[in-house]
């Protein structure tokens, strides 16, 4: 099993109580791997024609696929040209919940490495304005790769402070996702 800090372990038994068992014993378990097809590039069912990999839905978003490791989409092709991005399923449920609409002005508060931008803009089609903001310039600098290869049309990329993003667009935005650099958590597997 993962060794994991004891810092972190007092703190999700505190927060979880009764499930906390449930939640070490997840460790146990393989790590789901997920890739979520981008509606900007290809029809969903094309892709499925085309793709050769083992594909399972995430439950909660139709674009959403768990795969096998051994299949390696990373290395893909067709990753590189920005038909799919690989993104842990549970981050798969940010976007529907935000549930951006075209035409809409959106802010991705903490947007690297552009895993919920790139769901957000498929969900607005490519219309209206997202802003996809990372205060950390050498991972603004990923987003915009990411941005870039998944062929989105309607996104800036920003690197500022929240403070300030605040001062110059004061309620300027329908939706915004303010999902905070995580602790790196997950990466304890």
């Amino acid at each position: 099993m993962t060794k994991l800090p004891i810092d972190f372990t007092k703190k999700m038994e505190s927060l979880l109580g009764s499930e906390y068992h449930d939640f070490i014993k997840s460790y146990e378990k393989p790590k789901a791997s997920a890739l979520r097809v981008n509606s900007l590039k290809i029809d969903q069912q094309k892709f499925l024609s085309l793709c050769q990999f083992n594909l399972e839905p995430v439950p909660w978003t139709q674009d959403g696929f768990y795969y096998c490791p051994v299949d390696e989409p990373g290395k893909h092709p067709y990753h590189e040209a920005g038909l799919y991005y690989i993104q842990e399923p549970s981050a798969m449920a940010v976007a529907p919940l935000l549930d951006p609409q075209p035409g809409e002005r959106v802010l991705d508060l903490c947007a690297a490495p552009g895993g919920k931008s790139t769901h957000i803009a498929a969900a607005m089609k490519n219309t209206g304005l997202l802003i996809s903001n990372e205060i950390h310039p050498s991972r603004a600098k990923v987003l915009s790769q990411n941005i870039e290869r998944m062929g989105i049309k309607n996104a800036i990329v920003t690197n500022e402070t929240p403070a300030n993003l605040a001062q110059r667009f004061e309620g300027f935005f329908h939706r915004i996702l303010g999902d905070a650099p995580c602790t790196g958590e997950g990466m304890f597997r």
